[in-house]
């Protein structure tokens, strides 16, 4: 068996080797679609091409280095891949089980992209949303705060909401978590609005000096102070593409869950021994508002993937 640590890439790269060996009778590539040959392998100018197209942001005067960057990149990783040939890899059970992992999650993505419209958002809406969300636009604030958090508070939650709301200082509230057996530190952090959970937003713009605001989910906690901060608004123009981005995305969450469920509709599915109860799961849609990591949005993992890959 070998190491999980056996890159994705190099797996994908095995699969595509073990392919070319049944086509060897085809026709041989232009020599001016080849970049190098390794040993009795071929690097070509279309997997330069697509691995040029899937980077973000070059700009013009980079474009060359990065094509002879990537370039010398392939001829590297398809050594190793001649070496995990004749190591005989490809016929790994682990290294077969990676492969079609992999499989999977592409004709996922591309299953995804193809039927999915990419619908912008009319100017009422982004409008709509700018003017909806004060604290993360037109009234942002970045904070400098006080933070403190616990991954398994249990029965203290409602003592530190108590202790909070009685004005206890974030040192105090500390040391007597420290007193019930609790570890906990006391970060020092900036973070603009964009940066905070977006409920809880008019929260820390109404938060007074010295006061603690508890944010709970399930069994964590998060405590925070507001030291200080400052204004810093962003117009409606700065924020229109972030808003665009953002609506763009929901509204493909929308699509992905309706494709899921029509999909799931139309398939055969059977549940077999523990796993019986999965038959009624589901999983509510979410997206991230603008500015904030993205969340799987779909139905199913799979899904959820799909439309992470079009962001």
């Amino acid at each position: 068996m070998i190491k999980r640590s056996l890159t994705i890439s190099v797996a994908l790269a095995l699969t595509m080797l073990a392919g070319c060996d049944k086509d060897k009778a085809a026709e041989k590539k232009d020599a001016s679609q080849v970049i190098a040959r390794v040993d009795d392998a071929e690097v070509t100018v279309h997997q330069l091409n697509h691995a040029l197209s899937r980077l973000q942001g070059i700009k013009p005067e980079q474009a060359e280095m990065a094509r002879q960057k990537i370039a010398k990149s392939l001829v590297e990783q398809q050594v190793v891949v001649n070496a995990a040939l004749a190591d005989k890899l490809d016929r790994d059970p682990a290294v077969l089980m990676e492969l079609e992992a992999a499989k999977r999650e592409i004709l996922t993505k591309a299953y995804v992209a193809r039927h999915l419209a990419a619908i912008k958002p009319a100017e009422a809406e982004v409008k709509a949303y700018y003017e909806q969300h004060p604290h993360l636009f037109a009234q942002r604030k970045v904070y400098n705060l006080l933070s403190m958090r616990l991954t398994n508070a249990g029965d203290k939650l409602a003592e530190i909401d108590k202790r909070a709301e009685a004005g206890a200082s974030m040192a105090e509230l500390q040391a007597f978590l420290s007193s019930q057996g609790l570890a906990t530190e006391i970060a020092s952090e900036q973070k603009g609005a964009e940066h905070l959970p977006l409920e809880a937003l008019p929260k820390f713009a109404a938060l007074q000096p010295k006061k603690l605001l508890v944010l709970q989910g399930g069994n964590n906690v998060a405590i925070y102070e507001v030291v200080s901060s400052k204004a810093e608004p962003v117009a409606a123009e700065q924020a229109k593409p972030f808003i665009e981005a953002y609506l763009g995305n929901r509204s493909r969450a929308q699509q992905a869950e309706k494709l899921f469920a029509e999909l799931k509709q139309k398939a055969k599915i059977s549940y077999q021994g523990d796993f019986a109860k999965l038959a009624g799961a589901a999983s509510p849609a979410t997206a991230a508002a603008p500015g904030a990591a993205a969340k799987p949005v779909a139905g199913s993992d799979a899904v959820a993937k799909g439309v992470e890959s079009l962001r």
